[in-house]
């Protein structure tokens, strides 16, 4: 305990407050028994001077008026809040009218503390800032990947998109919303009601590749071609059908 720092200590001590409880008048003489308290001070002093002194009543009001003819190191009630909360400040006097404040201790119902100086709170709050900022770098460094294909990326494993939240904020707004991941949805009733898969885009770039002429007809009022049931079909057998009729009816060829 003695190579604690004091701004590390809390200090209390029961018996004595129940032997005298804990009041304004006698605060001073309850601080005076911690380890924060400097026996060279000018209370000290004081106390020594006039403890046989009967018309002199030790009060903390009267000791206060006396360091006041006198210079050095000096404890006074800074705040008071009866009947649980005082602020002691320790100072230097140099003058009766001059001061300059060393410290501050918070009596918080029978515990003592002292106040932490702002270096130490500053040190303390960059401290736990560069903590965090290098947990954030190391958390950002396991999500980077690269591939060839998209380069550099993060890994997103953890992070749940909602879409419907996602289009309720847009649309809420002025501009008009744009799915981030669009999907290819078909209104053909070749389809159905299904998505079309990628294996199936895939194979008609292919076939567009290979270099065979393919007819393209405009369905758009052709009876015949709505009568034929095709939904059930394929989309190759659905390509290789609408070809078929454009060769009969000789339209352009589309390459």
């Amino acid at each position: 305990m003695e190579n604690t720092p004091l701004d590390e200590l809390q200090w209390k001590s029961p018996e004595w407050i129940q032997s005298f409880g804990l009041r304004t008048d006698n605060v001073l003489e309850y601080f005076s028994e911690s380890p924060f308290y400097d026996r060279t001070s000018n209370n000290q002093v004081v106390k020594m001077q006039f403890q046989f002194n009967e018309n002199f009543n030790l009060n903390s009001f009267n000791i206060e008026n006396e360091m006041k003819k006198m210079s050095g190191i000096e404890f006074v009630i800074s705040y008071r809040r009866e009947p649980d909360f005082w602020i002691i400040r320790k100072q230097n006097r140099i003058n009766a009218e001059t001061v300059e404040p060393l410290a501050d201790y918070y009596i918080i119902g029978a515990n003592v503390y002292m106040s932490p100086s702002v270096k130490d709170i500053i040190s303390s709050r960059l401290l736990s800032s560069a903590l965090y900022l290098k947990n954030a770098l190391n958390n950002m460094q396991s999500l980077a990947q690269f591939t060839p294909s998209d380069g550099h990326t993060y890994k997103l494993n953890n992070i749940s998109l909602d879409h419907s939240s996602t289009l309720k904020s847009r649309t809420s707004g002025n501009t008009p919303y744009t799915p981030s991941t669009p999907t290819v949805q078909s209104s053909n009733p070749l389809n159905g009601k299904k998505t079309l898969s990628k294996q199936t885009i895939d194979n008609l770039f292919n076939i567009s590749l290979s270099g065979s002429p393919i007819y393209i007809d405009e369905i758009d009022g052709d009876e015949n071609f709505e009568s034929n049931d095709t939904s059930k079909a394929t989309p190759l057998e659905a390509q290789e059908n609408l070809a078929t009729r454009s060769v009969s009816k000789g339209k352009k060829i589309v390459k």
